[in-house]
């Protein structure tokens, strides 16, 4: 049977009352922007007309915005240098944790503390380098003068987090191990902690011969009776 915490009454007031609460406080901006979006632009301008709803709705600045904006553009845009500069960090910085989590060279901590270090740096101070790059390529008015900037930053800190991930995750797949499921084969340097076959063959071939010399001696004290 579950569980009843407390009457009725006091469920509402410590559970129910501040969940709606907390839901209408966070669905409320969304409301908002739908129903400015909809007002005519009397109801925007008219401090006097209720500002939580509208009684003539319109649809004429959406017409606005696609019909003498470039908004689908400027959303081709957006999404364009998202998508790219995401796959360059994140492939950057695939290879890089992975090499400074898994492959065991001489600087490898300090240098993933120096990546790190660099996440630090306030992208304000990169603007005047980065800008004589942009205008050394020609890039200026294109997209990609941005997708070569945003990794600047992004690139240190998916290695930061990714080494993280590699240093915590297990080693699995590796050359000459097993996959999950089947009998266990670890990875070159590494122990494993369950035993093979073969030594447990071997642990129960001691325990028997272990057990038959009292096994012996009790038939023949039988035998003497």
């Amino acid at each position: 049977m579950a569980a009843r915490y407390g009457s009725p009454l006091k469920r509402a007031f410590t559970f129910h009352i501040p969940l709606a609460l907390m839901v209408g406080a966070t669905l409320f901006p969304f409301y908002w922007m739908v129903v400015t979006s909809i007002r005519p632009d009397v109801e925007l301008y008219n401090v006097k007309m209720n500002p939580f709803f509208t009684l003539h709705p319109t649809f004429k600045h959406f017409e606005d915005l696609f019909a003498l904006t470039y908004f689908l553009r400027w959303a081709w845009n957006t999404l364009f240098i998202a998508v790219v500069s995401t796959a360059i960090s994140l492939f950057c910085g695939l290879l890089a944790g992975y090499a400074l989590a898994r492959l065991q060279f001489r600087w490898a901590p300090p240098l993933g503390t120096m990546i790190f270090i660099t996440y630090l740096v306030p992208p304000t101070l990169l603007f005047i380098p980065l800008g004589d790059v942009v205008k050394a390529f020609g890039i200026g008015d294109t997209p990609w003068a941005v997708i070569l900037t945003y990794p600047t930053f992004l690139i240190p800190f998916c290695t930061w987090l990714l080494m993280g991930y590699f240093k915590t995750a297990s080693r699995w797949p590796c050359p000459g191990s097993s996959p999950p499921g089947s009998s266990p084969s670890p990875c070159p340097g590494t122990s494993s902690s369950t035993p093979s076959s073969s030594s447990r063959h071997r642990s129960r071939r001691r325990s028997r011969s272990a057990s038959s010399p009292s096994s012996s001696a009790a038939m023949s004290s039988t035998g003497a009776r």
